[in-house]
């Protein structure tokens, strides 16, 4: 007598329940500690060909994308609509497992010219009550020149239309006045590598950020970094990040308006909510953040054509479908993928694939 095959809904199961006894141990630990542990394991399941991941990712489920049937966004096929946020892999060290272990594209960084350490441990904090994490990092990374290599290193085993994302910001000891430069010099190490650029001017983790976001910085600033990269061959789109907050800025019409011809392609919506935790300053991301990324998708779609990349707070494979309902072109995971595992990326990229126009 021969034994079926599991179905995907069984295998999604027992991936389930393997999760949330594993994501018990690791919740045990130090927020930042546990990250860094699974970086770890991403890589050395990596190294052992891969198999592992796809198991846990459910890619193994399956078959390859039909590349002719490849969603489509800012003039660029995609692997998959779900991608991995920014902050998750800010030193590009596991880029070449994501497309395994179920993201269609990816934002490494923040990347800043100069390597930092970022700000004093601990920085980063679970609240499983909400559902949400509170991280007060401060672009921790090293250096755009380091990271840029590590994205060369990975870029020949990805598959062609898993896209890499670069999310560019400044030195926290950078002036305002030289902010600029600092912006163009961490995109420069990234010429031929990037398929995208994402400028954060909207991180409430570096002193002062917030403030350029206007249109009298962001249009100096967006139309330098374009000329930058007007002579690369493999010219990336520039997008533009914003805060959660901005929803009822002033200003927000005037840069919807005017970004595309400032060099702007499109919109990241939304970084983390600012507020506070345990007396520190820091950004809130999960279900904290849910509602107003919302929102702030919905009222950019009322204002400008671009096209949009909606993150924060997409928790489960029904609040993905419903992002691109609203209008998304793609979506972002990152405490969504802590607390829903790692079948989460495969399970909301055959929920859009399936169920989305």
């Amino acid at each position: 007598m021969t034994r079926s095959a599991p179905d995907a809904g069984t295998c999604a199961s027992w991936r389930e329940v393997l999760w949330r006894a594993l994501r018990g141990l690791l919740f045990r630990m130090d927020a930042e500690t546990a990250h860094e542990l699974g970086l770890i394991s991403i890589r050395l399941m990596q190294a052992m060909g891969g198999g592992p991941n796809r198991l846990l990712s459910g890619r193994l489920l399956s078959a390859p994308p039909d590349s002719t049937r490849l969603p489509e966004a800012f003039g660029m096929p995609f692997l998959s609509r779900v991608g991995l946020a920014a902050g998750f892999d800010k030193n590009g060290v596991v880029l070449s497992a994501l497309p395994d272990l179920g993201f269609g594209f990816c934002e490494v960084g923040t990347v800043t010219p100069l390597p930092q350490k970022g700000n004093p441990r601990p920085r980063l904090y679970r609240d499983p009550a909400s559902g949400s994490l509170f991280n007060r990092m401060g672009f921790n990374n090293h250096g755009a020149v380091r990271v840029a290599a590590r994205v060369a290193d990975a870029r020949p085993r990805l598959p062609a239309s898993f896209r890499v994302g670069v999310n560019l910001g400044k030195n926290k000891d950078t002036p305002r006045e030289k902010a600029i430069s600092d912006y163009v010099a961490a995109a420069r190490p990234f010429a031929e590598l990037a398929d995208f650029l994402v400028v954060n001017v909207s991180s409430p983790n570096t002193p002062g950020l917030r403030d350029l976001q206007n249109p009298d910085f962001l249009r100096p600033l967006l139309l330098s970094v374009r000329e930058l990269t007007e002579s690369w061959m493999l010219r990336p789109r520039i997008l533009l990040k914003l805060a959660p907050e901005s929803i009822e800025a002033d200003f927000l019409e005037v840069l919807a308006n005017g970004a595309s011809e400032w060099g702007c392609d499109g919109w990241v919506l939304s970084n983390t909510l600012g507020g506070e935790h345990l007396g520190a300053a820091g950004g809130w991301s999960g279900n904290k953040v849910r509602d107003l990324s919302r929102q702030f998708l919905v009222r950019m779609k009322e204002l400008s054509p671009l096209p949009m990349i909606s993150v924060g707070g997409i928790m489960d494979e029904d609040e993905a479908l419903a992002r691109v309902r609203l209008g998304a072109e793609l979506i972002e995971l990152y405490s969504g993928w802590v607390y829903g595992g790692p079948s989460l990326p495969m399970r909301a990229a055959r929920k859009i694939s399936q169920s989305a126009p």
